[in-house]
């Protein structure tokens, strides 16, 4: 998996005709939109074909222009590159191939694996009472941890409640993917939560937003 960060260093006059170029291309896409908007949504399914064209907007930098005033990410990466892993050893920093780029980046924008921005807490075998999150328990519609989760006692736990997760952790089920059971573990949980191992598990590294990383999965790419 792939995902991308922004990296808008102050590039002078070259910059600010690039950023004014991004500001007219975000409010074409814009008009666009609400010209077409009647039409856009005069069916449920023309509803959500609109969302997934908002996402596709929004993880290419098309939807909105860019702050020159964010950190450059490739000073966020340098920084990830040099953390040690909450585990206790450094984390190797991946490299992604051509092949695997499904669109071209505006400029100063950078690819980065999945993997390389996040981390997981492994697995555990319950001892204690938890909170059950199950793929059943993910509202695929909205992207979030439905109500109704259970409580269960180590000695009732199925064989698949082993996977360590924390508040801000994206979990991403990986039984039938295009079903989009994801979602963010967005609360404090009473008694702590475990997921099932259906869930692949990624909690953001420092300085990378989750929300991103939920978006980024919930769109076409």
């Amino acid at each position: 998996m792939t995902t991308l960060l922004h990296d808008m260093p102050r590039r002078g006059k070259a910059f600010a005709d690039a950023s004014a170029h991004r500001v007219a291309a975000a409010n074409a896409n814009a008009l666009l939109l609400l010209e077409q908007f009647d039409a856009v949504v005069s069916t449920p399914e023309a509803v959500d074909e609109l969302d997934r064209a908002i996402l596709q907007l929004a993880v290419q930098g098309k939807l909105v222009a860019q702050d020159p005033n964010d950190e450059p990410a490739s000073e966020l990466l340098k920084r990830i590159r040099d953390e040690q892993d909450p585990k206790g050893f450094q984390k190797p920093f991946g490299s992604i191939r051509d092949d695997e780029k499904p669109f071209e980046l505006p400029v100063g924008w950078e690819w980065a694996s999945i993997p390389d921005v996040s981390f997981n807490w492994g697995q555990k075998k319950p001892d204690k009472t938890f909170t059950y999150i199950d793929v059943s328990s993910i509202d695929n519609q909205v992207g979030k941890i439905g109500d109704g989760l259970r409580i269960v006692e180590p000695e009732d736990a199925s064989s698949r409640a082993r996977k360590i997760v924390q508040q801000g952790s994206v979990i991403y089920a990986t039984v039938r993917p295009y079903l989009l059971n994801i979602a963010i573990v967005d609360q404090e949980f009473n008694p702590p939560p475990i997921v099932s191992t259906a869930f692949y598990v990624m909690h953001p590294r420092k300085g990378v937003d989750g929300r991103f990383l939920l978006l980024y999965l919930r769109s076409r790419f």
